[in-house]
């Protein structure tokens, strides 16, 4: 009985100690813009959720820039097997659409398809 409340008492220091001590400045922060304007998070959710990417996906993200960055996160959400073919085909087709809208087209017609098309052939993937 005794161990035990020794054992009890030894964790439970270990624990106060443990809170008590400030966390170390985050090494790897997340970048600016990630948080939706709209929809905001409790304070540090978002370096928790950065933390637990792998260094492949936090690349991904942080190579891109502000309005393309939730392509790969998408990928991460949809637990797709290969990040960089999803990544890649995610921001090819973005900007596709981007650059033929630019251009006045219109979404459903068949000028934009093949507007489409002929940006993905005369353009490089972004990871390749």
């Amino acid at each position: 009985m005794k161990f035990f409340v020794q054992a009890v008492l030894a964790l439970g220091f270990g624990l106060i100690t443990w809170m008590a001590v400030p966390q170390a400045a985050h090494a790897d922060k997340a970048p600016d813009c990630m948080e939706s304007s709209t929809r905001h998070l409790p304070e540090g959710r978002m370096q928790e959720w950065w933390d637990k990417r792998t260094p492949e996906q936090q690349k991904y993200i942080r190579e891109l820039p502000c309005d393309e960055r939730y392509i790969p996160m998408t990928c991460i959400f949809l637990f797709d097997p290969d990040l960089k073919e999803c990544t890649n085909k995610g921001v090819t087709e973005f900007r596709a659409s981007r650059s033929c809208e630019g251009k006045g087209m219109d979404i459903m017609s068949e000028e934009f398809a093949a507007c489409k098309e002929t940006y993905k052939k005369a353009n490089a993937e972004p990871f390749p």
